[in-house]
């Protein structure tokens, strides 16, 4: 099976292979390139005239085929479903199956349905990282029976297992990458919805945005209008077949069937459904998303594409929140239009509107709806409550006129308790125009007489309340309430914003094996921190932390066991120092601490206590017993010998080598320390 390289010996030429595929790590964020990669160096070296390399995705439980070829010839191959072939039993089991004659016979005692072409000889090997198989590599001889022994076998095992680091990775780091441009693809959505109030360009905004992103879908919007769905717009990748003067029934195709039930409908395959309602264009896939506020649908947002099972969990759910953002933006467009005696209360909510989207820090959104609020109404007492999903309790995030102690103290149970608890459990707004008369009122101030409260919501969830009180008895008119619906609609919308990008900077600056800061958490601290001693004349001390001895942990009792140590180390490092204190993942086993305002005498104190914390405190492992891991660790302090973030970090580490060479399991100061 191995194609012959004049002058290297086959064992060279296999050790060469993996290095290379080893290599291929991070060399591409494309997965379909790398993985095109890892097949051009296996054909190299192996006979891949009959090949295939399927990738797993766990979520959907399909697998697809990235390359295929049969007789020397590649071929496309649809993705599927997880049947009973022969690459799902190498997925479910988890191990190589190499069959060299009866195949049939060999199916037929495993309970395996070959699908495509009859093999004579056959070798599936799964790629398992991390105990997940990410996907599985084949070879087939349909003229020879007996075509592959133990030793390919065990070569392609190699190969597999050195690939799904690769393509873990790799999916991995697409996968940031693709949330990263969801976000981005949200707030330019979101910006320019607020950019206009006029309905045609809000649609044009969306359809434009979704055929740019998902270059192989059709748009169509539908709002409701006399109990009838009428075609607004209309993607160029529709046909002229379509109507645009299109009305359609509730209830009458897939669209008509989500603007009566108010749900997301996804079908992956139109041609196997009845209520399909086709005019001439090509399409195998639809997804019809309604547009609401509150409960209220008020159109649909219908995606059709040409590929069979093209809408993944993910699409689906960027999509609904387009849809979500769109709903907002055609709902504030409606009154604006119909409240043209409120023009400057509209005109202002519009331009707060644009403000809130200018930030994404949560607690800067906050003040800014306050803000907007008691500017415009005056109103004196106002308050944002979130939900806290754990203790099914509403607590308040933000808030004007209130009391520190009210900020902190006051937890109201969703349901009964409180107005805004019956609001968050309903998720009606509520006006109790005397709170006197409202039997489950919570006081949080004496002179407070009415009060108004109104859900934040998110695709149909209450995420929060927005509540405003007075002093005066029915102090709220319906253009207030009007306008305060506004307000919670743009809240909700800014506070899921600020949500999704606290998440995301979170994940980019957080080690995702230990959960403590990462090497780009430390350099950005780094920076902040050399900055700051530098202005105010005060000591920054470093420590370089390793762990003694790790290579040789990792070769004996394995990477997992290894992970854990990572993992129980972070964690003692962490629970030893200071909250003005920073700990980092530097890079394997390497960590690092900063420690501000701090000499090199002071420092050294606290790491002789975390490194003898670390040496006395073993980590009991199943399968391995009690194991205790030592450190050893290299201190540098600006300004007593390190002059800026690049010496001190040198220096540091210039320490850390000394105490190595010294025994380990030891602290040493960078030359010229000693203040």
């Amino acid at each position: 099976m191995y194609s012959s390289v004049v002058g290297i010996s086959a064992e060279s030429k296999r050790g060469l292979l993996l290095k290379k595929i080893d290599a291929l790590l991070g060399s591409s964020y494309d997965l379909h390139k790398v993985i095109r990669k890892i097949f051009h160096e296996i054909s190299r070296l192996m006979d891949t005239s009959n090949f295939y390399l399927a990738i797993y995705h766990r979520k959907e439980d399909t697998i697809s085929f990235e390359i295929y070829t049969i007789d020397g010839e590649k071929r496309k191959v649809s993705s599927r479903k997880l049947s009973k072939g022969l690459t799902e039993y190498v997925i479910r089991t988890k191990r190589p199956l190499r069959i060299n004659k009866d195949v049939k016979k060999v199916c037929r005692k495993f309970g395996i349905k070959p699908i495509g072409k009859d093999a004579k000889s056959w070798l599936g090997v799964p790629m398992i990282y991390k105990n997940n198989v990410e996907g599985v590599i084949t070879i087939q001889d349909y003229k020879h029976t007996n075509a592959y022994s133990p030793a390919d076998e065990s070569f392609l095992m190699s190969i597999a297992s050195r690939a799904a680091v690769v393509i873990a990775n790799t999916r991995l780091i697409e996968e940031e990458i693709k949330r990263a441009k969801e976000l981005a693809l949200m707030n330019q959505i979101v910006r320019r919805l607020t950019q206009s109030l006029d309905v045609g360009d809000i649609l044009e905004t969306v359809t434009k945005s979704i055929t740019l992103q998902f270059k192989n879908y059709n748009v169509s919007l539908f709002l409701v209008e006399d109990k009838q769905l009428v075609l607004k717009k209309l993607s160029k990748g529709f046909r002229d077949e379509v109507p645009m003067d299109l009305r359609l029934k509730v209830g009458e195709g897939f669209v008509g069937v989500v603007a009566k039930k108010g749900s997301t409908i996804v079908v992956n395959d139109v041609v196997k459904n009845s209520r399909y309602k086709g005019f001439g264009q090509y399409t195998q896939s639809e997804v019809c998303i309604p547009l609401k506020i509150s409960k209220k649908t008020i159109g649909v947002l219908n995606i059709e594409c040409n590929e069979i099972n093209a809408f993944d969990e993910n699409s689906v759910r960027i999509l609904e929140l387009i849809a979500d953002r769109l709903s907002v933006a055609l709902h504030n467009a409606q009154l604006y239009q119909d409240a043209t005696d409120h023009a400057k209360e509209l005109a202002v909510s519009f331009t707060i509107a644009q403000s809130l989207i200018s930030t994404l820090e949560l607690d800067d959104v906050l003040q800014r709806i306050l803000e907007a609020i008691r500017n415009t109404f005056g109103f004196a007492n106002i308050a944002i409550l979130l939900i806290d999903k754990e203790k099914n309790e509403l607590y308040i995030k933000a808030s004007y006129g209130y009391s520190t102690d009210v900020m902190r103290n006051v937890r109201l149970k969703i349901g009964t308790h409180g107005i805004c608890g019956h609001v968050a459990a309903t998720g009606k707004m509520y006006y109790a125009t005397d709170v006197t008369k409202v039997p489950f009122y919570v006081m949080g101030k004496k002179s407070v007489k009415s009060e108004a409260a109104i859900p934040l919501k998110i695709k149909g969830s209450v995420i929060g309340v927005l509540d405003v009180e007075s002093e005066k008895l029915n102090a709220f008119s319906d253009r207030d309430l009007r306008i305060f619906s506004i307000f919670a609609s743009q809240a909700a919308v800014a506070i899921e914003n600020a949500r999704l990008f606290n998440e995301t900077k979170a994940l980019s600056l957080t080690d995702g094996l230990t959960k403590i800061a990462n090497r780009r958490h430390f350099d950005l601290m780094l920076d902040r921190e050399i900055r700051k001693a530098k202005g105010y004349s005060r000591p920054l001390t470093l420590a370089m932390v390793d762990l003694d001895n790790f290579k040789k942990f990792n070769d004996k009792y394995g990477h997992l066991n290894g992970d854990k140590i990572l993992v129980h180390i972070a964690h003692t490092l962490k629970r030893n120092i200071r909250d003005s204190d920073f700990v980092a993942r530097y890079g394997g086993e390497e960590f690092v601490i900063l420690f501000p305002e701090l000499g090199d005498v002071a420092s050294l104190k606290v790491l002789e206590r975390i490194r003898n914390a670390v040496e006395k405190k073993p980590l009991m492992m199943k399968g391995v017993g009690k194991k205790t891991m030592t450190i050893s660790i290299g201190i540098a302090t600006y300004p007593y010998n390190s002059a800026d973030a690049q010496e001190l970090v040198c220096n540091a580490d210039k320490a850390l080598y000394r105490a190595k060479q010294l025994g380990k399991n030891r602290v040493e100061l960078a030359q010229g320390a000693g203040s």
